[in-house]
């Protein structure tokens, strides 16, 4: 019955484990994408974005895009609320790809 007790326990350590990592990536890819969202709405230069912005990964460069093919708001209230809102598109996309 112990050994049973603690196999489960194992498993719980690992499952909170793996939730917490994925937790870590999805604020990494948060950040990134509240990088490049904050380049676009601060009209800097795609090219310019895709060099300093990331780690130059597909990934990275795929954001960017994504960040790019969104409107510049006129306002910064509305600027800074354009970042939030793609922070939080990556960040619950991130969430829901791992389950």
């Amino acid at each position: 019955m112990k050994s049973i007790l603690s196999v489960c326990i194992a498993i719980m350590l690992v499952t909170a484990a793996s939730a917490h990592a994925d937790d870590s990536s999805c604020k990494k890819i948060s950040a990134l994408a509240g990088q490049a969202m904050t380049a676009r709405q601060n009209g800097e230069l795609l090219e310019d974005a895709l060099d300093k912005i990331g780690d130059g990964s597909k990934f990275a460069r795929g954001m960017i895009l994504r960040a790019y093919k969104r409107p510049v708001a006129m306002i910064d209230a509305l600027k800074e609320d354009s970042v939030k809102e793609f922070k939080n598109e990556a960040f619950r996309e991130c969430l829901d790809a791992n389950g």
